[in-house]
């Protein structure tokens, strides 16, 4: 018999948040890139969190007073009961965490309210014309001067999609010696079955496509990148 959705939960969970701690998807140079923008925006700030987990990794970066209202979504109702926790500190801010499918929430958000779309390590689960969806959506969800902040794994151009699923588990298999053999295969399986970059070039054509004009990298270390796309 399977285990229950909150072992499994907390199996993988757990296994996140070894990778986070020895930082093997560069989480830190990635956060502070990001930390570096933030830092730009004063704000009272409008976010939408898509695919927010905990929600640790932005509550940990954004000042008291810089938001006024963060929405977040996540598949897992247990990574939301966690998220409700991490944003516990930003007091009398307007939250709202929801158990839903991330294009579902962008259709449903507000014409020209956000002022900032985060996502992290969420969209390369969709197909290429769902991710077209995404930019299309966040564009029309975004104030004047607002942008998208995206956190994600990408292939190098000219990559197909077997050599980066080959490169990358080899790198889980390798290299990644803070996880156990179990927590590596755990990873490589999931890689296998879920992960669908596109080159950062391909992103780019999308989100001009949808509108955005100003299409910039925040950092890259290895398949791990952060961009900012903006009017």
């Amino acid at each position: 018999m399977s285990a229950d959705p909150i072992t499994i939960f907390r199996k993988t969970w757990g296994t996140y948040q070894k990778v986070i701690s020895h930082n093997l998807m560069f989480h830190r140079e990635i956060t502070a890139a990001v930390a570096q923008l933030l830092a730009a925006k004063p704000g009272p700030l409008h976010l939408l969190d898509l695919g927010c987990g905990d929600a640790s990794h932005l509550s940990k970066i954004l000042r008291p007073g810089q938001l006024a209202e963060y929405c977040g979504c996540d598949l897992s109702p247990f990574a939301l009961d966690e998220a409700r926790k991490s944003l516990e500190s930003f007091g009398g801010v307007s939250v709202n965490l929801c158990c839903e499918d991330m294009l579902a929430v962008l259709h449903q958000a507000p014409a020209s309210h956000f002022d900032i779309i985060y996502s992290s390590y969420a969209l390369h689960h969709l197909a290429t014309e769902e991710k077209q969806v995404f930019f299309d959506e966040c564009r029309r969800a975004l104030r004047d001067n607002g942008c998208v902040i995206l956190v994600d794994v990408m292939r190098d151009e000219g990559q197909a999609r077997q050599e980066y699923l080959y490169r990358y588990n080899r790198t889980v298999r390798t290299q990644w010696d803070a996880l156990s053999l179990d927590e590596r295969n755990q990873v490589q399986e999931h890689i296998r079955s879920c992960d669908f970059p596109e080159t950062p070039s391909l992103l780019k054509t999308l989100a001009l496509s949808a509108g955005f004009t100003n299409c910039r990298r925040l950092e890259k270390q290895s398949w791990h990148e952060a961009w900012c796309f903006e009017e």
